[in-house]
């Protein structure tokens, strides 16, 4: 039985871009976790009363781009402390993230890459505990299509 190709997340970086000119991206540091829900397609209705078998039919409507959340260790870096500007004044940034998704003999073959442009719709951090990490979370809402791709 072959060994798994499979990979942890491990080694994933978030960045955040902006139209600022030269366009450049910087990696947001100390990211745990990358959690992005690209698209909901809704439905809708579109029954009638000579529906086949009176039941209810339906056609896909349009594309509502989704929402990510990006939570980390606070650090209080530039890229972190840039987060609540960028959210206070409703600035459209690119977003991208990587993330080796193949390994073949223990080395890294293929790597993902999702990009798209957002805002910054909430952020937090916190709580602040005794013996745990002190946290950020931030959520981009996705405006358009995002795309993503392997190479």
């Amino acid at each position: 039985m072959p060994a798994s190709r499979a990979v942890t997340g491990n080694r994933a970086v978030f960045y955040i871009g902006s139209v600022a000119s030269p366009f450049s991206y910087n990696a947001l540091l100390e990211v745990k976790s990358i959690s992005p829900n690209f698209i909901t397609v809704p439905e809708v209705n579109i029954s009638h009363l000579l529906s086949p078998n009176a039941t209810e039919e339906f056609f896909p409507g349009m594309n509502k781009p989704g929402k990510m959340e990006v939570m980390g260790n606070f650090i209080g870096d530039s890229t972190q402390l840039s987060i609540l500007s960028l959210a206070q004044q409703q600035i459209i940034i690119f977003w991208k993230f990587t993330c080796p998704v193949d390994q073949v003999g223990g080395v890294t073959s293929k790597v993902y890459t999702a990009n798209g442009i957002g805002y910054i719709a909430e952020y937090s951090s916190g709580p602040v505990e005794q013996n745990k990490a002190f946290e950020y979370k931030l959520g981009i809402q996705i405006t358009g299509s995002p795309t993503e791709a392997v190479a």
